[in-house]
């Protein structure tokens, strides 16, 4: 994994290399030599090894890269004013201030605690004083509630299930790379996953965290129907050590069983070989699909149909509120889309069909009277059934 980065203080005569990224977890800073350095004692080499390793391993790639990039910004705002080294780490409680103060009425309230909390990690690396304070939070605050409109975008919209049989009647499912999409598609959707745990970032990258054709194993009835699939995820953005994802049969045509082991069979892909690859009549290989190849084929198809252009996420917050909707209880789609805590209530969309489905029926009048009548010798029974919603309509 690259390690996190930060741009370098600018000083006089080296403004030419104000641009240029060093590692986060470098040995030659000072600061972080400084905070591992031990008064009149050495500990082994390995134990310093241990140390940068296991810190550098606490983040995952993409939150680096996000930091390193805030960082970059945070020290483009003390060159502009030329603030001292020695105010900037630690940063002093006004260099804070000041800082998050610098979004307000330009930026969101989001970007400016995200680049206080990359601010924050980089002086918990470096096991540095925080000066954070409640006037911080207030300033944050402040910011969050004077957001301008510019900086601000409408929730992700989420795939339906109408779109999915729209995408699965354009789909030529005889050929290997549109058997693939479609596979892709709808496990992404009923199992809830972001794109990025299914697909590389490109056909040519290649990562350990990524499924092969080995990781997806299938569960059968006592008759041999499939019931389910299990498809285990190598690391996941929440789990580095991976997690479980059940694929279950879905009453729809959008139903991820038969679309996986149609998959399988045209492209036959080797157990070592990525998951959702495909084969071509220009290579013998199979190539990866990847998430810009897979999203132009979607995004190709529902743009016929006047539809947005939709991201990797749409998938995972398309499923969740489709499960929802069709009345599974809250908790179990949790767990089942492997949330670690209740950030999952972002995701959830078209309340005006969750909300019916998740809200306890009524008693039947009629049956309350009945109960209450001595001389009954009818007894009835109300069976609530949840509607199937098109989350589309």
């Amino acid at each position: 994994m690259p390690p996190l980065v930060y741009p370098p203080v600018k000083t006089p005569g080296n403004l030419e290399k104000h641009h240029r990224k060093r590692p986060l977890f470098d040995t030659s800073s000072k600061l972080l030599t400084k905070s591992l350095s031990i008064p009149s004692y050495f500990l082994p080499t390995s134990d310093y090894d241990n140390i940068l390793s296991a810190l550098n391993n606490c983040y995952a790639a993409s939150t680096q890269d996000t930091h390193s990039r805030a960082l970059k910004h945070y020290h483009i705002f003390c060159d502009e004013r030329e603030i001292p080294s020695h105010l900037r780490f630690p940063t002093h409680e006004v260099i804070l201030l000041a800082y998050a103060a610098s979004h307000f009425g330009s930026l969101s309230g989001g970007t400016a605690r995200h680049r206080i909390n990359a601010l924050k990690t980089f002086h918990d690396v470096h096991n540095l004083p925080w000066h954070g304070s409640n006037r911080l939070t207030k300033i944050l605050k402040g910011v969050a509630f004077n957001t301008p409109i510019s900086s601000t975008r409408p929730p992700r919209a989420p795939i339906t299930i109408s779109m999915l049989k729209r995408l699965l009647d354009k789909l030529d499912l005889g050929t290997p790379l549109d058997a693939a999409v479609a596979a892709c598609a709808c496990t992404a959707f009923w199992g809830q996953c972001r794109l990025g745990e299914l697909l590389p970032s490109s056909s040519s990258s290649s990562s350990s965290s990524i499924p092969k054709r080995e990781h997806l194993t299938r569960s059968a009835s006592k008759r041999g129907n499939l019931r389910s699939y299990e498809l285990m995820l190598p690391s996941t953005k929440t789990n580095r050590q991976g997690q479980t994802v059940t694929i279950l049969r879905q009453e729809h045509i959008s139903n991820p069983l038969p679309l996986l082991q149609n998959h399988l069979a045209i492209n036959n892909l080797p157990r070592s070989t990525t998951l959702f690859s495909y084969t071509s009549s220009s290579h013998h290989i199979p190539t990866p699909l990847s998430k810009r190849r897979f999203l132009a084929r979607c995004n190709s198809i529902w743009s016929t149909f006047g539809y947005p252009r939709i991201t990797g996420h749409s998938f995972r917050i398309g499923g969740t509120s489709q499960l929802l909707a069709s009345g599974i209880p809250p908790d179990v789609v949790k767990t089942m889309g492997r949330w670690s805590s209740d950030a999952f209530l972002r995701y959830w969309r078209h309340m005006d069909k969750i909300a019916p489905a998740q809200t306890p029926h009524p008693p039947d009048p009629f049956n309350s009277i009945q109960s209450i009548l001595p001389n009954t010798t009818h007894h009835f029974t109300t069976i609530t059934l949840t509607p199937y919603h098109d989350l589309s309509k």
